[in-house]
Formats: C-alpha cells, sequence, structure tokens
C-alpha cells in the first residue's frame, strides 16, 4: 500500500505539476490531453493481471466484478486526479483573471474514453492471467506500451503524406470524435471480456 502511494505521489508530482510547468500554455495541446487520458492503463493493467493470477481465486462472479471494478476505478481516478492538478498547475503559473481549461467536449471525450480504455484493458489481463502468470501478461502489456511510445517517437519519420494525414487527425474536433468512438468500441470489449472473466474458471497458472 505504502509503495503504490508513493507510485501514485510521484505520477502527480511529475505528470500533474512538472510537465505542465515545463509545457506551459503548450500543455493544451489535445494530443497531450488524451495522451494522459492513458494514465489509467499503466496502473489498471498490472494491477488486473496481479490480482487475478495465480492461486488468487475469485469465488464468485460479484466478488471478481468488485475486485475490477475497484482497480478500474482506482486507475481512473488517479487520471482524474493528475488531469485536475496539472490544470491547477497551469492556472497559477499563468493566472490572468480567467480560468484556463481545455475545451469541455474534448475534456469529456478523454475522460471517458479513459475511462472505457481502463474497463477493456483491465478486464482483458484479468482474462489472460488466469491462463497465464502475472509476470508473462505484464510482459505483454509492456510491449503493447512500449509499441505505442515508439510510434509517437518515431512520427515525425513518417513518409510526408503519413504525416500529413496524422495531423488532419490530430485536430481539437478529430481527437474528440476519436475519443467518444474509442469509447464506445472499449466499452463493447469490456463488457464482451467481462462475460467471458465471469463465466471462465480460474486455473492455476502455467509454469
Amino acid at each position: 500500500m505504502a509503495r503504490q502511494a508513493l507510485i501514485v505521489l510521484l505520477t502527480v508530482l511529475g505528470f500533474g505539476i512538472l510537465v505542465p510547468l515545463y509545457k506551459g500554455m503548450a500543455f493544451l495541446d489535445p494530443r497531450i490531453v488524451a495522451a494522459y487520458g492513458c494514465i489509467a492503463l499503466l496502473f489498471v493493467a498490472p494491477a488486473s493481471a496481479e490480482s487475478f493470477a495465480g492461486t488468487e481465486i475469485v469465488d464468485s462472479p460479484r466478488a471478481a466484478f468488485s475486485r475490477l471494478a475497484f482497480l478500474v476505478g482506482f486507475g481512473w481516478g488517479v487520471t482524474v486526479l493528475v488531469l485536475v492538478t496539472a490544470f491547477a498547475t497551469i492556472n497559477v503559473a499563468n493566472w490572468h483573471g480567467e480560468l484556463i481549461k481545455p475545451q469541455s467536449e474534448l475534456f469529456a471525450s478523454v475522460l471517458v474514453c479513459s475511462l472505457a480504455a481502463a474497463a477493456a484493458v483491465g478486464a482483458a489481463s484479468a482474462v489472460l492471467a488466469r491462463m497465464l502468470t502475472a509476470s508473462l501478461v505484464k510482459g505483454i502489456l509492456r510491449i503493447g506500451f512500449l509499441a505505442v511510445l515508439l510510434a509517437f517517437a518515431f512520427s515525425q519519420r513518417l513518409p510526408d503524406a503519413w504525416q500529413i494525414a496524422l495531423a488532419e487527425h490530430s485536430t481539437r474536433r478529430a481527437i474528440t470524435r476519436l475519443g467518444w468512438e474509442i469509447a464506445a468500441i472499449c466499452a463493447v470489449l469490456a463488457g464482451g471480456l467481462l462475460v467471458l472473466l465471469l463465466r471462465k474458471p480460474a486455473s492455476a497458472p502455467r509454469p
């Protein structure tokens, strides 16, 4: 518990205060706000894998649902806390008498997408953890997250035509629409995975 609290504290300090101070008003870039929505996944995925793996057998569907809901709520709560802290930091550092905040529809789509994605990833981690070891599941997830980070890091080296298309899909309106679409897809995936999780009997991890 103390370790988890320390991780949350460092996350809030780094992404909620230091990064906004460094980026300044550029922090309001829709791409940055959308990226912050992914913070929930970094907490939910490994926690779900560990909670549902090994000999830790949930004795009822209700208990499994409650456990997963708690993990998803915790991860999403950290995301909301970091975003609120970040915008508070921006306002304190750049106060001119008016509240500085992201566009409401963009912010709503990011939060809803973050919650739905956290539910889908949490359910997927739980289902995989029933068949594999927690360390293997976390390794798979780390590779997936690393692939996404590499895609962002090397996006400027893509062909010009691809970069133009990417820029067209990185506007506030495009990201808002994409957020709602991803949220809907993740909600459907989360529902299907949840049914699988609640119906599939727990089994011991592979050696």
